[in-house]
């Protein structure tokens, strides 16, 4: 069995690779296992700066067990320390964007750790966790009775974009905008329900919808051949 660590934003996305990514990945023969960067003393996740992203990054490529690591961490608010962070807005597409702040970590991260190149795969979500439950509208709204209010708004709000993590990432219109926006009763919270729509679309659909995600997957299950 492979282990791979997904250092990861948050809390949410913790709970989104133990619950969904983990157990799909185990039967190909991959561990994956979360893990957070503490940010404060006793305190984990969130207001990711550089500097504390590269040094877990490091300390964990140099372990003994020499694990795969990889990376889920949101384009939105991402730290204006991250390498590629200023070169990357004279791309002219999100493709683009992306494709320069990876190769950046990656070349970073190599040189800092030592590493053989192959044993880091970064990734940077498009723009945010939510992405992923626009996947499928239909089912996220049937998460709790009082969304089904919200269908209309959330579906045009997906139809005005060329894919998920394509919904744009200002303040009033990034994902987790417009389902704060929309849902209520209860209202959406971030670690309480999205892993629970993930799960409730699967990780199929997901893939589906979202290419950059889909990418990064299949990176990770190359890691399972021989």
């Amino acid at each position: 069995m492979r282990r791979v660590c997904v250092v990861c934003e948050g809390q949410t996305e913790e709970e989104f690779v133990l619950h969904l990514l983990a157990p799909a990945f185990y039967g190909i023969g991959l561990n994956l296992v979360p893990e957070m960067i503490e940010t404060s003393p006793g305190h984990k996740g969130g207001a990711l700066s550089y500097g504390r992203v590269k040094r877990h990054l490091r300390n964990t490529l140099r372990q003994n067990s020499a694990p795969v690591v990889t990376t889920l961490f949101d384009l939105y608010r991402l730290d204006s320390g991250f390498p590629g962070f200023h070169a990357s807005f004279a791309q002219p597409d999100l493709p683009g964007r992306l494709a320069v702040l990876t190769q950046a970590l990656h070349a970073d991260t190599v040189a800092e750790s030592g590493c053989q190149p192959g044993r880091f795969i970064p990734y940077i979500q498009a723009h945010e966790f939510e992405a992923l439950l626009f996947s499928d509208v239909s089912t996220l709204v049937q998460v709790e009775p009082a969304w089904q209010a919200a269908a209309a708004a959330l579906t045009a709000a997906r139809a005005a974009a060329e894919s998920p993590e394509h919904i744009n990432d200002r303040p009033d219109t990034k994902p987790a905008a417009h389902l704060e926006r929309e849902l209520n009763n209860p209202s959406y919270r971030k670690r309480r329900h999205g892993p629970v729509v993930a799960q409730k679309i699967g990780l199929a659909k997901i893939e589906a919808e979202c290419a950059f995600f889909a990418a990064w997957l299949a990176q990770i299950r190359q890691l399972a051949r021989p």
